[in-house]
């Protein structure tokens, strides 16, 4: 994996700089006083945009039925199950409330499917949330995934917004699936956590790791409290998941909490090998999408 966060490559191109950017925006979106789903999601009914992003298992199987759609896939109970690694009665109980929502539908030969009008909806919102991002994030990131990519593609606005949101829902549902070949850290033999095993353990750690990034980025360390409001879960779930963070040695303890240097090098490279993983097309529609907003 590339190692660029200590300066720029040589095609001198700053993509610490770039992808902390997106990492920050990202925890922007999780705002107090809007339930869970923070900033996430404009447009969508507030029903739906709870429900999407209640949980990590709701979240994931949301992600997993938007994929199998961009790439003409199918999922079952099955396939759902071994991707995310959840038990069979929870995801029975998701799939039973994404079907009564209008978000999934249940095919009688057992494909499980999203709803046409929920899939737009959902593409329409993801739009108007990126549309939040800053200019000048916006355009770092073009500019890192044109280094990225192997050959820049040219192509219309139109078609690279189509092209961008579709990357961005894959690439989110290609890093939650259980046999995925890119973690967020190496895992280890025996029970020992790491920082991939920690982000899974509950419903919330996904985005108590943006938060904590973000702190590390932007040197604002977090209170407890302002965990608690942002994410909305309890003190002492809140502070478990610190706890066992801090004796991971990824979490950082000092007038506030954080991720270590280490850590965020690690998550910063992490972003790097996934985006490398995709097509020259999708990068460079994903480039001139980050342009567009970057105007």
């Amino acid at each position: 994996m590339n190692n660029f966060v200590s300066g720029k490559n040589d095609r001198d191109i700053d993509y610490s700089k770039a992808f902390s950017g997106l990492v920050v925006f990202r925890a922007s979106l999780l705002t107090d006083g809007n339930g869970r789903a923070g900033e996430r999601l404009p447009g969508l009914s507030k029903k739906l945009r709870e429900w999407c992003c209640y949980s990590r298992s709701r979240r994931d199987f949301v992600l997993l039925i938007l994929s199998a759609k961009i790439t003409n896939a199918e999922e079952t109970e099955a396939s759902i199950r071994q991707k995310i690694s959840i038990s069979r009665n929870t995801l029975k109980t998701i799939i039973n409330e994404a079907v009564n929502l209008k978000i999934a539908t249940r095919e009688d030969n057992g494909v499980i499917s999203v709803a046409v009008e929920f899939y737009d909806a959902y593409m329409e919102s993801y739009l108007f949330e990126w549309k939040m991002m800053d200019p000048d994030s916006a355009k770092a990131l073009s500019v890192a995934l044109q280094g990225v990519s192997k050959k820049y593609i040219t192509m219309s606005v139109g078609n690279a917004i189509v092209k961008a949101l579709e990357f961005t829902v894959l690439s989110r549902a290609e890093s939650v699936k259980a046999d995925r070949k890119i973690r967020l850290s190496d895992v280890g033999e025996g029970d020992g956590l790491n920082l991939s095993s920690w982000v899974v353990m509950n419903s919330f750690n996904r985005d108590l790791l943006l938060l904590l990034m973000s702190a590390a980025i932007t040197d604002n360390y977090l209170s407890i409290s302002e965990i608690m409001r942002r994410l909305h879960v309890s003190r002492n779930a809140v502070k478990t998941a610190l706890r066992l963070g801090i004796d991971g040695g990824f979490i950082i303890e000092s007038n506030g909490y954080s991720c270590s240097g280490e850590a965020l090098k690690g998550y910063l490279n992490w972003h790097y090998a996934v985006f490398s993983a995709f097509s020259d097309d999708l990068l460079s529609a994903s480039a001139i999408f980050y342009e567009y907003l970057a105007q």
